[in-house]
């Protein structure tokens, strides 16, 4: 047992540190970008990314969970079963077939965008959709085998060629215009896909016992999985819609430079919210696998444990970042994004304030969502999700005209928080109330409030850099000694942490248990 803990431990400590340097890069590699750029340049560049979303959730963004539960159910009950290989199948005729719509489609895109500027952008990105559907395959293959590291790795090695290709092309090609420097940008996103996936390939091919493929089509495969495949869809085409209609609304309803506003929101604001937030979706897929295979083996009382534990290492981490951006946030853009102009640092700092929530609400929205996906509550996911979509783009059309780019901002606010409670709802209804959790949370809840009130004071300090700096480190002694105090966290909870190993060896006892 010590040794499963220990290499349990150690598998959890490389999947949290790849993520958490992956997204760091991510954010790093966001700030040289904007600063290159500008703020209309950014816009650009982010217009490309909702079509780009789009077509990945469509090709492949449920392959990755259909192909994790699967493999990891197999293993638990033995069955013959294999929806691995005609996902894999579909997934690369659906991504060419996606690939090709793109770029015969890219000057009817970028009008409808409002930039026909963009539409040779689409050119560039187009091999990305294969390319991040053959890697999201191969992922969920070392995912359900329990192989959560390398995934995770493989992620690292995608950002750090995506950062250090992007900022050298943006730069060279800069010279001869914004949007050919937002073209090196986008080339640089094609070639970390390629990197990645070669590097799956290879990995793959190297394992002496690989996982057994049989490549055929099955007839039935996308009746199984609709849910799933229609909920990952949603999300990123209420994105889409955005991309769509908000600079059009904005400049519709004269609000300025409405190119600019929209970088602002999605280049810059939601480059730092997204951080804490992946890390905890990077959480919840990793989840998946073991909540599958618990599940084939009827074993609720360990879902609702391994459940409960992921949504309170999420909660955890969220909870201090919500409470430091949102008192930090001119602090954070004022460094960071240097080269806005001061009316665009207020912008942006007023944006970060309203969407900080999200940090919470977006991680225990796909938390909640990953766990009842694992245990075949797709349905409800789906409709919970479409009906939060329909009216979040409602409610947004409305704000957007009432109080600019902030009212956009604000609709996804509604719309995660919504999300997060609705699936916190259908969690408690199939596995039982956890009182415990609730409890845990109100206490890490209290420690992000006794951090508040030791940072506040920190604000009068004159000079930004060293403000902030000890507002960081300040905030995380309190922060982490707050909780050592209130004991948030037991000693199992560290030992047997949420990324620990998903197979024990007494897999086949329990399952014999439970069938007698």
């Amino acid at each position: 047992m010590g040794e499963r803990v220990r290499k349990g431990i150690g598998a959890g400590a490389v999947v949290a540190l790849c993520i958490l340097i992956g997204k760091i890069i991510g954010a790093a590699y966001k700030i040289p970008l904007v600063n290159i750029l500008g703020a209309e340049g950014t816009g650009n560049y982010q217009l490309i990314f909702p079509v780009y979303a789009a077509a990945i959730a469509f090709t492949s963004g449920s392959s990755g969970i259909i192909i994790s539960r699967n493999v990891a159910a197999r293993r638990a009950d033995g069955s013959i079963r294999d929806e691995a290989g005609s996902c894999i199948l579909y997934t690369l005729i659906v991504s060419v077939a996606a690939a090709a719509a793109i770029c015969l489609f890219s000057g009817t895109i970028s009008n409808l965008q409002g930039n026909a500027d963009i539409r040779y952008c689409y050119f560039i990105i187009a091999p990305s959709v294969v390319f991040v559907g053959m890697g999201a395959c191969l992922k969920g293959i070392f995912s359900g085998e329990g192989r959560v590291a390398f995934p995770a790795v493989c992620q690292l090695l995608e950002q750090g060629v995506k950062a250090a290709a992007g900022i050298i092309l943006a730069y060279v090609f800069r010279d001869k215009s914004i949007m050919y420097g937002v073209m090196g940008a986008v080339a640089g996103v094609s070639i970390s896909e390629l990197v990645s996936l070669a590097a799956c390939t290879v990995f793959y091919i190297s394992e002496k016992e690989r996982y057994p493929l049989s490549l055929q089509l099955k007839k039935d495969f996308f009746k199984e999985n609709k849910f799933i495949t229609a909920h990952g869809i949603l999300l990123p085409l209420s994105s889409l819609a955005d991309s769509m209609i908000i600079v059009k609304l904005l400049n519709a309803f004269g609000y300025g430079n409405a190119r600019a506003m929209y970088g602002i929101m999605t280049g810059s604001v939601n480059t730092i919210i997204n951080m804490p937030v992946v890390i905890a979706l990077s959480a919840a897929l990793t989840i998946i696998p073991a909540v599958s295979y618990n599940y084939a083996l009827c074993n609720a009382e360990n879902i609702k444990e391994r459940s409960g534990k992921c949504v309170k290492y999420v909660f955890f981490i969220t909870c201090a970042c919500f409470f430091g951006i949102y008192i930090l946030s001119e602090d954070i853009v004022g460094i960071l994004f240097s080269s806005l102009s001061e009316k665009e640092l207020e912008l942006a700092a007023v944006l970060m304030r309203i969407s900080s929530v999200n940090v919470i609400t977006a991680s225990l929205s796909g938390v909640y969502g990953s766990i009842l996906q694992a245990v075949d509550g797709s349905g409800v996911c789906l409709k919970y999700t479409a009906l939060f979509c329909a009216l979040r783009v409602a409610v947004m059309i409305f704000l957007t005209y009432e109080i600019s780019i902030a009212g956009a901002a604000l609709s996804w606010v509604l719309y995660y928080s919504a999300s997060a409670f609705t699936g916190m709802a259908y969690h408690a209804k199939f596995l039982g109330k956890d009182g415990q959790l609730v409890k845990n949370n109100g206490k890490i809840f209290l420690c992000g409030v006794i951090m508040c009130m030791a940072v506040l004071p920190l604000k009068l300090m004159e000079n930004m850099y060293i403000r902030l700096s000890v507002s960081v480190i300040v905030g995380a002694v309190v922060y982490f000694a707050a909780a050592f105090i209130l004991k948030v966290f037991e000693r199992r909870d560290i030992k047997n942490n949420v990324f620990g190993r998903i197979y024990g060896s007494d897999a086949a006892k329990r399952r014999e248990k439970w069938r007698n």
